[in-house]
């Protein structure tokens, strides 16, 4: 049996979404060094946690807008935290990427 044929068998809608989406694993076209990078959610699961759990106790906020001005504090602090913040292998594939274009020259 063909190894295609066996993964449809037994999960026909990932198979039917990898036929179905181009772009789906577009990030194998970018060095390996960054894939973990890309196809990895942790920071944004990471923060998404984190508010949870600083607004899972309503009775702190007396209204709409002190949630409003609390969340919009977090969002300032993380992007302060990872604006300067270098995925790991990024500094790799520049590398990697400067080298074939002066190659090509």
């Amino acid at each position: 049996m063909h190894q295609g044929t066996k993964w449809k068998k037994s999960y026909p809608k990932v198979a039917k979404s990898l036929a179905t989406n181009d772009h789906l694993l577009t990030f194998y076209s970018f060095p390996k060094s960054i894939w973990r990078s890309i196809y990895s959610t942790n920071l944004i699961e990471s923060l998404n946690k984190q508010i949870k759990k600083y607004t899972k106790r309503k009775e702190q906020f007396p209204n709409e807008e002190s949630l409003e001005r609390f969340l919009v504090s977090q969002f300032e602090d993380y992007n302060q935290r990872f604006a300067t913040r270098c995925h790991i292998g990024f500094d790799q594939a520049r590398a990697e990427l400067v080298e074939m274009f002066e190659t090509k020259e």
